[in-house]
């Protein structure tokens, strides 16, 4: 008897050493589950595909204190069932901080509220049983502002889950955001029968409070904004804001136009480079994260995070709402970045602020194509009221010599010599044809303009500084060099009628087109540029300038075509084309004692052609002077 009471011990024993210990929480999540949202199923891994559920909410923004609707089930209303899950609100900035509570489930009998580190700041299951997409009322917290998402672990079985199942951001606001909205969801069980609907991100209305970042601007903050007088408009492209209190300095940085970052830079100067940055970015995954950075002026790599401390700054809040992304933050007071002391308190600094809608690589901020300047001279952070930005007279004064040049005494001088060579035959201007001496006026009013348009731009960016993907340099470059060599050949032109004079009319007649052709399209460029300000409609006014242009050459080719063509008494006027075939000695059969035929008509051509130049440069001249004007405009079209 006594082995068989041994042996059946051991039966037992080795039986129990075979059964696996396993915890199963059919009335909800544990309270293990509260931080990382395991469910602990015997230590069974989540899965790793894409999971077959989603988490919505019935708004991207939501007030403070104000109900927002979440629903957790298959997108779409798919028939693929919850057995269990765990839902919370966390912080974008800090995914471990759980917002908000629960005020409402579908049905006790297959939900719970639970509260983890909060009052009610959980929900999860009651039971395994399955359960369609469910609908839950959660409350915005009343003392934060931001961004918040919804994270999930879903359990489709016991032993099949997927883990960090989460909703698109959504913006807590202050409780006078005007925003749009659908109507809540009520408490229901039922699946939905489309996708949810999500509030659009819409522009406030003219009747809607400045946005935060505005306020106090007046009086007890120091403000900065793109474009001009943007700040008291409360229309900035981007701006920045500093508070001081006693030895605390709060930044505020804001960019609108969906950028990706928008930063601000404390500099010794009113030049990119050298300059201590805080960047605010916009992730691909809708959360919004804080760094610094250090510039380097015009050379790679431009901009380097891993030159400056990254604890000098911390982050309070953050937005993207309406397009608007918003950072809040703290800098210390003190701080050394590449090797240059930062004292707030004690120094003054040109501010600067600048955002983009790209990024060179995930540690670096792309080219700052929506928006970029800097004050006019250092300023106290303590200060209060409207910052103003640095003078533009140097660039307005480049753009109006280069419109002027190309657009009019270039066009004018061009047209004079390929139309106009036996025109006021007998007529003189300081010893030499009309046309030609006009001619040469021009052409030298052009290089004088082009080359002090030239220098002027050289001292305000402080040497050669590219545009992002916007060739407008590079052409310009290439048009001023054009221009330069253009009068040192005219200088040396071999006398008509020599073997090498045809070399030259074509020589100097391809460098004089291409540069005319090149200044054109950089003007076009120069439209594009976000330094220029211009409208964008200037490309219509240039559009209408190249289109009279080209008319005003087609009419004028066919009145020399019919010209040359007409033979009396034996003689042949030839026309500037004639002058380089090559055929030098075919130059004494011309008769050029009289005016061609059709002279009067070019003539009246001519006078045509010079005022309505002169119009549109003189408009082109007002647009850049006047820069900005495209908010005014579109305040009267209502566009």
């Amino acid at each position: 008897m006594l082995p068989r009471k041994r042996i059946m011990k051991g039966i037992v024993v080795f039986t129990l050493l075979l059964i696996q210990y396993s915890e199963q929480y059919g009335s909800g999540a544990p309270p293990m589950a509260c931080v990382d949202q395991l469910p602990r199923h015997s230590g069974i891994a989540p899965q790793t595909s894409v999971p077959p559920y989603s988490v919505t909410t019935s708004s991207s923004q939501v007030r403070q204190g104000d109900i927002l609707n979440v629903t957790i089930g298959s997108p779409f209303g798919a028939p693929v069932p919850v057995a269990g899950f765990i839902l919370q609100a966390r912080q974008v900035q800090n995914p471990e901080t759980i917002e908000g509570m629960f005020k409402g489930v579908p049905s006790l009998a297959m939900a719970q509220i639970i509260s983890c580190r909060g009052n009610n700041d959980s929900v999860t299951h009651t039971s395994p049983e399955e359960k369609p997409a469910l609908t839950f009322q959660w409350r915005a917290p009343d003392d934060f502002l931001g961004g918040i998402f919804f994270r999930a672990t879903v359990a489709q079985g016991y032993a099949t889950f997927w883990k960090n199942v989460e909703s698109p951001v959504v913006e807590v606001v202050t409780p006078d955001t005007v925003i749009t909205t659908t109507e809540p969801i009520s408490t229901t069980s039922k699946p939905p029968q489309g996708p949810p609907t999500i509030a659009e991100n819409r522009p406030p209305t003219t009747t809607a409070k400045p946005d935060v970042i505005y306020q106090g601007c007046a009086d007890t903050k120091l403000c900065y904004g793109v474009p001009r007088n943007c700040v008291n408009n409360g229309n900035c492209k981007a701006i920045m804001a500093v508070f001081v209190a006693g030895d605390t300095f709060t930044f505020e940085i804001q960019g609108t136009d969906n950028p990706k970052y928008v930063a601000a830079g404390l500099s010794t100067d009113n030049k990119m480079g050298d300059d201590s940055a805080m960047e605010c970015i916009r992730n691909d995954n809708g959360r919004v994260s804080l760094f610094t950075s250090w510039t380097y002026p015009k050379a790679e790599p431009y901009v380097r995070r891993s030159d400056s401390p990254q604890e000098i700054v911390q982050l309070l809040e953050s937005s993207i709402i309406d397009g608007k992304l918003y950072c809040k933050f703290n800098r210390d007071a003190v701080s050394v970045v590449k090797g240059q002391t930062f004292d707030l308190a004690n120094q003054k600094f040109n501010l600067m602020v600048v955002s983009g809608d790209s990024m060179k690589d995930p540690d670096r901020v792309g080219f700052h194509s929506l928006a970029y300047e800097s004050t006019g001279e250092p300023l106290s952070l303590a200060s209060v009221g409207s910052a103003a930005g640095a003078s533009k007279l140097l660039l307005k004064l480049h753009g109006s010599f280069m419109l002027l040049a190309w657009l009019g005494s270039a066009s004018i001088g061009i047209l004079l010599a390929r139309y106009f060579r036996q025109t006021w035959v007998g007529k003189q201007l300081g010893g030499k044809d009309i046309w030609f001496a006009w001619h040469r006026i021009l052409m030298v009013i052009t290089w004088l303009l082009t080359i002090i348009g030239f220098i002027l731009i050289l001292v305000e960016v402080g040497g050669w500084s590219t545009t992002g993907d916007n060739p407008h340099a590079i052409t310009g470059i290439v048009t001023v060099i054009l221009c330069f060599i253009q009068p040192i050949g005219a200088y040396f032109r071999p006398h008509p009628g020599t073997k090498k004079r045809p070399i030259f009319n074509w020589l100097h007649w391809f460098f004089g087109n291409a540069a005319h052709i090149l200044g054109i399209v950089t003007i076009f460029l120069a439209v594009y540029l976000q330094k220029a300000e211009l409208p964008i409609w200037s490309v219509y006014v240039l559009a209408a300038y190249v289109a009279f242009h080209i008319i005003m050459h087609i009419i004028l080719s066919l009145t020399v075509c019919v010209s040359e063509g007409r033979i009396s008494n034996g003689r042949v006027n030839s026309f500037p084309m004639k002058d380089m075939l090559g055929q030098p000695r075919q130059l004494s059969q011309v008769d050029r004692s009289t005016d061609a035929p059709f002279s009067n008509f070019r003539r009246h051509m001519l006078s045509i052609y010079v005022p309505i130049v002169l119009i549109i440069v003189v408009v082109m001249i007002c647009l850049v002077a006047l820069a900005p004007i495209a908010e005014a405009y579109n305040s009267i079209t209502g566009v």
